[in-house]
């Protein structure tokens, strides 16, 4: 008899899976399109006083991408709300207390928590992917005078730059420093162009700080540097705006030559925990949902629901403002997600 049971209650809960996976991924869809109408909406509010400065294609770029990381940001929050739209759809349906029946509280909260997450990673790789093409922004750019004011620090050299437009410069100086860190040279160049691993640096002033002191002007002269046009672009991108891969580069980049780095590395690393963040908002929201099932009070859930997942999201952000001080952010990010689910496993014993 239970074997009889077993074998047409296992494709019903195969069926469930793809049910309450649809559910969630649309969702999902719908709280992202809000989340980037309202990213839309407030970049081109913030562009409208220099908009006469960006092409058409521009202004595309700038906005897509901004919508992609405010969507990337926000991902635990959309997951979030997708899961608590789907609970709230099976219990208006009276689909989840006939789910219940058949299935424990605990193995519905692991599958939403599995669904979940796939769905966050798949979301994730693609804005990843997209991300990683940024560079574009800098390649549709008319405006050829914007000052970026790049620093950066090369081996023995020191190179500022001021603007910098597919593979062209403007306003090029080196200090050529030696083993003592001392200064030896100064180069300046009004432009330099990129022609396969090296720079040619046109209209070039230099200063020898020998004694005495050589100045000279050359038409033109070769720079041999481990910099691409790429790499040049990657600094002028803020970090949020840069993919994993990307943020790994420059960490490696800034490490390489000793310069903190740890800036970058808060933003690699938190994204590298969203889906981790993701976990521990889709198990509270699990917990306070099937804890308000007696009452079946959709006011209660969502309430609680949106109030609790605010707080967290906000504290999470705050630890890794603080973290960014006092440069432990795997620790205090690690507490805060240990406190959350020692506290949904205090309040859902039934459950589990």
């Amino acid at each position: 008899m239970i074997n009889n049971v077993n074998k047409y209650i296992k494709p019903l809960f195969g069926i469930l899976n793809l049910y309450i996976m649809k559910s969630i991924f649309i969702y999902t869809i719908q709280v992202s399109c809000i989340i980037g109408l309202l990213s839309c909406i407030s970049k081109l509010v913030e562009l409208s006083n220099k908009i006469h400065n960006y092409s058409v294609i521009h202004i595309v770029l700038i906005i897509l991408f901004n919508v992609i990381k405010d969507i990337e940001l926000f991902l635990p929050i959309i997951i979030s709300l997708s899961v608590l739209c789907s609970i709230i759809s099976l219990i208006t349906n009276n689909e989840l207390i006939t789910i219940l029946t058949l299935k424990k509280c605990c193995q519905i909260t692991v599958l939403i928590t599995k669904i979940s997450i796939i769905i966050s990673i798949f979301i994730l790789l693609i804005l990843e992917i997209t991300l990683s093409f940024n560079y574009f922004l800098f390649n549709f750019n008319p405006k050829k005078n914007t000052s970026y004011n790049i620093y950066i620090k090369n081996n023995k050299e020191l190179i500022l730059i001021e603007n910098i437009y597919n593979n062209k410069i403007f306003n090029v100086n080196i200090f050529c420093t030696q083993n003592n860190n001392k200064l030896s040279t100064i180069y300046y160049a009004k432009t330099a162009v990129f022609i396969k691993n090296y720079w040619i640096l046109y209209e070039v002033k230099y200063l020898r700080l020998t004694k005495p002191i050589l100045s000279n002007y050359i038409p033109f002269c070769i720079w041999h540097t481990n910099l691409t046009p790429y790499e040049l672009h990657i600094f002028t991108i803020t970090p949020e705006l840069l993919s994993i891969k990307q943020l790994y580069h420059q960490i490696n980049l800034l490490n390489k030559d000793n310069i903190d780095y740890y800036y970058y590395q808060l933003y690699m690393l938190n994204k590298l925990l969203l889906p981790i963040n993701t976990i521990t908002i889709i198990f509270i929201i699990t917990s306070l949902s099937f804890r308000e099932l007696e009452k079946l009070s959709i006011k209660n859930i969502v309430l609680k629901n949106m109030i609790v997942n605010f707080l967290f999201y906000t504290i999470h952000q705050i630890t890794l403002y603080i973290s960014f001080i006092t440069y432990k952010i795997l620790l205090i990010v690690l507490i805060l997600h240990l406190i959350v689910f020692i506290y949904c496993i205090k309040i859902n014993k039934n459950i589990l």
